[in-house]
């Protein structure tokens, strides 16, 4: 017992005798704050695994020492997330704000700090799979807390809008393009809107609008601003407004003119877009971006492929390599191979045409593409007719992308007849007016 005694008061010694040097001490640093951590959800009690989460909540209290921190309003965790055992970079997560900025909180044994992070999947943009998140506390007098960790499974079930061939009354279809979350690719979106002469100022200002916030597209102006469009010929010319914000070089800008370019040409009968600065011709927007001559939009053949936004599919034209593809025929077994891969290194676009689906022959005449598939076809997607409204719009717009291509007609094992979803495939079809309509 003296023993401990003298233990003690030398440690009590060493302790005052640092405080009265000249070299800083943080106590906190020293002495090891018990913290009980506990998390609950807000759509269940508490577990250490959870499926398609929304928003969590925790509470931090202590056992026997009261903390004081300083409040930081949506910045009081830090979230990591790993996919077998690797890190998800740029991971997105949302803290909701609670109490005032600086404010002094004290946890104690009645009174528990209370935080709630969204990590539902529209918010992290992750795709359907298996995570392991940690959830730490970013003061640094909670620094010595172990992590929380939690176990999370994503699976999405979005649907998909079937494509139209009307619109509403007094009403007229614009096909807009916006960019996907990340600006990977270009998604065509209809917007109906009043009728109106001006359609290429109407189509203009939709488009600066930005994509309706259902679609998780990018939202918000994402064009630069224009002054007037007008055209001539077949050329659409597009005055933008030399101190516009956007017009920076970056990706964005390329991206934005792009969804200009291929919103326009939509148009009937307008085929490139020419970009003025105060109505005259320049060399550049921005550094690297040239714009003296027209652009135009890439019309190779086209795989239409379902992007996932977790809510709904939307189809999307992607263009495989199709140069040595020297047939029709060749083409079609080039898209129709997209169309069963997906895209394999991007999880949020999928296949649209089931594994066991296959195109046996191809025959083309006068504008007629004749495409003959495998019984499987009919039984594609039974269960899920939205799908299969999704295949055949991809089906349709996939291989009338191909130029000389006005009519397709389907049959299974060599025989017509049949009909899928609400088609009939007795005689040859056209693809649909309107794609991926904004809104159901």
């Amino acid at each position: 017992m003296p023993l401990l005694k003298s233990i003690l008061t030398l440690i009590m010694i060493f302790i005052v005798g640092l405080s009265s040097s000249s070299l800083p001490i943080e106590l906190n640093r020293l002495l090891y704050i018990p913290v009980e951590q506990s998390i609950s959800y807000s759509f269940q009690p508490a577990h250490t695994e959870v499926f398609n989460p929304g928003t969590i909540n925790f509470s931090i209290n202590t056992t026997n020492t009261n903390v004081t921190i300083r409040n930081n309003p949506g910045n009081n965790l830090k979230v990591e997330a790993f996919k077998d055992g690797k890190t998800v970079e740029n991971l997105k997560y949302v803290e909701l704000d609670s109490g005032n900025p600086a404010e002094e909180i004290l946890i104690a044994r009645d009174s528990p700090l209370f935080v709630q992070i969204d990590i539902s999947q529209k918010t992290t943009g992750l795709p359907d799979g298996e995570y392991l998140f940690r959830f730490y506390c970013e003061n640094e007098k909670l620094a010595g807390i172990d992590p929380l960790e939690l176990k999370v499974g994503y699976k999405s079930d979005p649907q998909y809008y079937k494509s139209l061939n009307y619109q509403p009354k007094d009403n007229m279809g614009l096909k807009l393009y916006f960019p996907s979350t990340g600006g990977k690719y270009l998604i065509p979106v209809t917007r109906f809107v009043p009728e109106n002469a001006a359609i290429l100022t109407k189509t203009m200002e939709n488009l600066a609008m930005g994509a309706d916030p259902a679609t998780t597209l990018q939202t918000g102006a994402i064009v630069p601003d224009f002054i007037k469009v007008y055209y001539s010929g077949t050329t659409v010319y597009v005055v933008l407004k030399p101190d516009s914000e956007r017009l920076e070089a970056n990706e964005d800008l390329v991206m934005a003119l792009h969804s200009i370019v291929y919103t326009l040409t939509e148009i009937p009968q307008m085929r490139r877009v020419q970009f003025l600065l105060n109505g005259k011709r320049v060399d550049e927007l921005a550094p690297g971006v040239e714009v003296r001559n027209p652009w135009s939009p890439d019309t190779s053949p086209a795989a239409y492929l379902p992007y996932n936004t977790f809510d709904r599919y939307l189809l999307f034209p992607y263009r495989p390599d199709t140069l040595e593809a020297e047939t029709i025929r060749e083409q079609c077994h080039v898209l129709f191979d997209t169309l069963k891969e997906g895209l394999p290194e991007d999880p949020m676009v999928g296949p649209v045409v089931p594994e066991d689906v296959d195109l046996l022959n191809v025959y083309f005449l006068s504008g007629t593409l004749t495409l003959d598939f495998n019984d499987a076809f009919l039984e594609a997607y039974n269960d899920e007719r939205h799908k299969q409204y999704m295949m055949m719009d991809s089906i349709l717009y996939t291989f009338s992308s191909i130029e000389t291509v006005r009519n397709i007609q389907i049959l299974i094992d060599g025989n017509d007849g049949y009909s899928f979803a609400d088609y009939s495939l007795s005689k040859p079809l056209t693809r649909p007016l309107y794609l991926n309509p904004e809104t159901n």
